[in-house]
């Protein structure tokens, strides 16, 4: 078995060898990750309610992948984006939140990291939401400079962690000496590790956002650069700025995504007004399904984030990069996030860790449209927090998970009711049923047990290959 993996994919992964790639011919970089994005949220996708212009324009130009999997929460998908690896391996195996003292660990070696090594200029614009204490910090993991929240906007954070700029910006009735008497404050805007407003105003999220990557943008137009634009909707609560709201046939959650749409428009309006389009790769995605409670659509799939259905751990994909990745392809290969550690430094001349495991497995050949390019991967393995849930190998998917009723079911019943989750024990066949219904196990029992036999062997294997969180009451001790 090559690979296994998602919520994460697992390969037991090797290094990437140095491509020689000259420093000119190195492309830029910019990937574009949206929080709690749905499968069925984009038109490229099938939504009819939300006008998304600009990336379907980026599917029509580039290459749009139906299989890309992430987590099927935020935390891990950042960790396995930055360290190439499964969540779980590296420490994350959930939402991290403001009282927790783990986070990325400092002795990861990650995608930032790696790029600087080959020359680049790295920026994170938005969300990281790795760990809040200093030592996790963006700025800590090889980036250059950072514009953006600790967490989520929905998140409180530790007010005596931070810095504060003489400047910074207190609304709603906040001063700094309240804010410091807090045990935790609300969510702040930072540049570089220094809080410069409180609370942030999540109405001008994306306008800022889109400025600053514009700006990074343009100051590094003659040198390679990686921007990590981590846009904090549609994550709830959802907002829009005043030019878009009222805009969607979706209600706000829309409005939200049709500023994000706006926003990719404006990066690719720029690439190309500075003559950087024809040597920059694109790459728009989100880090799990969608919050189906709040008009968010997984299309087609069944379940949202937080699930380990399709819905929450199968999310868009579109790569765009003129002249080398075929524009108006799409391809239900199967392939994930950490994928894109391996195959971005490869590009950028570089090679991934060779001292450890490295699940993700370079997937140029198939952004590229070599002829007979398949995914590199064997077997697509499932996790939510700590457990293994599933395993897919080619169209069939086996499913071990404990099923929370569906909360708008629940709702309706007497709330004296204790609601447990169920067992779920299923086999679906995925190329005849992408939306999961038709549970195949009684038809099928020899194909489940055998999918059951390698994803237990996988999980066993993984387990001697765990690599720690970093953990700062540790090393205040």
């Amino acid at each position: 078995m090559k690979t296994l993996g998602v919520l994460m994919v697992c390969v037991v992964g090797l290094a990437c060898a140095a491509s020689g790639v000259a420093a000119a011919d190195r492309p830029n970089l910019v990937i574009i990750l949206t929080d709690d994005l749905g499968y069925g949220d984009l038109g490229c996708y099938g939504a009819d309610d939300i006008a998304t212009p600009n990336v379907d324009r980026m599917a029509k130009e580039g290459t749009r992948f139906s299989s890309f999997y992430v987590s099927p929460v935020c935390s891990p998908t950042r960790a396995s984006l930055m360290t190439g690896s499964i969540a779980q391996r590296v420490g994350i195996g959930g939402v991290l939140f403001p009282r927790n003292t783990i986070g990325l660990n400092p002795d990861e070696v990650t995608l930032p990291e790696l790029l600087k090594g080959q020359g680049y200029a790295t920026a994170i614009i938005g969300k990281w939401h790795l760990g809040n204490e200093d030592m996790f910090q963006p700025m800590n993991h090889g980036f250059d400079t950072w514009y953006g929240t600790p967490a989520s906007h929905s998140q409180t954070y530790h007010p005596t962690l931070k810095k504060y700029a003489s400047d910074c910006v207190f609304r709603e009735g906040y001063t700094l000496e309240k804010i410091l008497k807090m045990d935790e404050a609300p969510c702040p805007l930072i540049r570089d590790n220094v809080v410069i407003e409180v609370p942030a105003d999540p109405t001008q999220f994306t306008q800022r956002y889109t400025k600053e990557s514009i700006r990074f943008i343009t100051e590094h137009k003659d040198v390679p650069f990686f921007l990590y634009l981590a846009h904090n909707m549609p994550h709830l609560p959802l907002h829009a700025s005043e030019a878009f709201v009222g805009k969607s046939r979706r209600g706000i959650y829309g409005d939200a995504i049709q500023e994000l749409d706006w926003s990719t428009g404006e990066v690719l309006k720029t690439l190309k007004a500075l003559g950087l389009d024809d040597n920059t790769l694109v790459i728009f995605t989100s880090d799990n399904g969608p919050n189906l409670s709040k008009m968010g659509s997984a299309g087609p799939l069944r379940g949202g984030k937080g699930t380990t259905y399709e819905g929450g751990t199968r999310v868009p994909f579109i790569a765009r990069w003129p002249g080398r990745i075929p524009a108006g392809r799409e391809t239900g290969e199967p392939i994930t996030v950490m994928d894109l550690l391996p195959t971005l430094v490869k590009l950028a001349g570089g090679a991934a860790p060779s001292d450890r495991v490295i699940d993700g497995k370079d997937i140029w050949p198939l952004l590229s449209g070599e002829a007979g390019a398949r995914s590199p991967h064997d077997a697509i393995c499932y996790f939510a927090g700590r457990s293994v849930q599933g395993f897919r190998e080619g169209d069939w998917k086996y499913r071990y998970a404990k099923d929370k009723p569906d909360k708008h079911e629940s709702k309706k019943k007497d709330k004296s009711q204790k609601v447990n989750a169920e067992l779920a024990v299923q086999l679906f066949n995925l190329r005849d049923d992408i939306g999961e219904q038709k549970n195949l196990i009684d038809e099928h029992p020899e194909i489940a047990a055998r999918l059951k036999q390698l994803m237990d062997a996988f999980h066993a294997d993984f387990q001697q290959n765990l690599r720690p969180p970093g953990d700062a009451e540790s090393e205040a001790k």
